[in-house]
């Protein structure tokens, strides 16, 4: 799931700005579902969410939030943009 690559690096990179409190909107429900409970997941994503779970243990709050696209719409649009 690209999704969970990219909340991946977003945390890897905050991580490395030293950032200790982060809050992320994403319009992925599947991501959140899989943060919460691996239990359907696939093999790769249950990969990459178990290292997101272990970043997460590095920062003092770490917040994702499911919101409408039209909420996140500039950011789907600006990742679409460079998938293509």
């Amino acid at each position: 799931m690209v999704e969970a690559v990219a909340f991946l690096d977003a945390l890897r990179w905050a991580h490395g700005k030293r950032f200790s409190k982060l809050e992320v909107l994403t319009d992925c429900v599947v991501l959140v579902q899989a943060l919460r409970s691996m239990e359907h997941a696939d093999v790769f994503v249950k990969l990459v969410i178990r290292d997101i779970l272990d970043l997460v243990q590095e920062f003092d709050y770490v917040a994702i939030t499911n919101v409408p696209r039209n909420v996140v719409r500039i950011a789907h649009n600006l990742a679409k943009s460079v998938m293509h």
